[in-house]
């Protein structure tokens, strides 16, 4: 086997064992109780973002329903951005282990690449040894 074949097969391996810990490792989503919290308005509106992107709940107090629509739905998407926001941030400072995506997409896109030369360099080969075959004798 070629140094080439060698380095395919163990970039494969390496994406593949990426895959099966990302997948083992994976709480399944009911596991989860990890939630985001922001809160706008200076504290008049609170929400809880659930894991899925999910918004749990919103709490409004009474006083700011007196700003006006407009400043009420600034408000509340700038709490429901930053709960979300705070999701993420939890959810990924609580599971370390799991392999970085952006690097698993490194290395797949590194063995997408490689596929690549190993299929010309083959087809290559076969297209020589048909050529070679295909002279007539003489």
């Amino acid at each position: 086997m070629t140094a080439d074949a060698d380095q395919f097969r163990q970039s494969m391996d390496d994406a593949l064992k990426a895959l099966r810990e990302l997948r083992t490792n994976r709480p399944a989503v009911a596991d989860v109780q990890t939630c985001g919290e922001a809160t706008a308005a200076d504290g008049l509106i609170a929400v809880i973002a659930a894991p899925g992107g999910r918004i749990q709940s919103i709490t409004v107090a009474p006083q700011v329903l007196r700003q006006g629509s407009g400043y009420l739905a600034e408000q509340m998407t700038i709490a429901v951005n930053a709960a979300l926001d705070d999701l993420q941030a939890r959810t990924v400072a609580e599971a370390p282990d799991a392999p970085n995506p952006a690097v698993l997409l490194e290395r797949l896109e590194d063995v997408q690449q490689q596929s690549v030369h190993q299929m010309q360099s083959f087809l290559s080969a076969l297209t020589s040894a048909q050529t070679r075959t295909a002279r007539p004798a003489g």
